[in-house]
């Protein structure tokens, strides 16, 4: 019986990882959202809980902005780590990761482009690199 109870911890943390989710600015299960940025750029950010990988949070990052520059019919974005970078025109490889209350929490500033730019990211090849990670397919039912 003792057994038994000490599985439960295991069990319940098992799928407590946190989803791919809209949180619309706040979530104690995390999530993503969007806030204005200077000019025409947004904040795109994914907040995680303490059960998710930081690398997993930066995949979701991008792509929460690959899926953004899509519904603005945008093909290609360039993200930045500051609006210093930005004003500078230095965009970064990947979403800024850092801890947040112990939990790992990832954001981008985004501009969104009609035609590429030196470092910029095309969108669609972003959304499929991503898919597999983002949306994984359903383990397959055992008969």
């Amino acid at each position: 019986m003792k057994k038994l109870w000490a599985l439960i911890p295991v069990v319940l943390m098992a799928g407590c990882a946190t989803p791919y989710q809209d949180v619309g600015g706040f979530s104690l299960t995390g999530g993503f959202y969007e806030t204005p940025g200077a000019g025409k750029m947004e904040k795109i950010t994914f907040g995680g809980n303490g059960y998710i990988a930081p690398k997993t949070v930066e995949q979701y990052t991008l792509y929460r902005c690959a899926e953004v520059a899509r519904a603005k019919n945008k093909r290609h974005f360039l993200i930045y780590g500051t609006l210093v970078d930005a004003a500078r025109k230095m965009p970064a490889d990947m979403p800024t990761i850092g801890m947040v209350g112990g939990k790992p929490t990832g954001f981008a500033f985004v501009l969104f482009l009609d035609a590429p730019e030196p470092g910029s990211k095309e969108t669609e090849k972003v959304l499929q690199e991503l898919a597999a990670v983002v949306k994984p397919s359903p383990a397959p039912k055992k008969s």
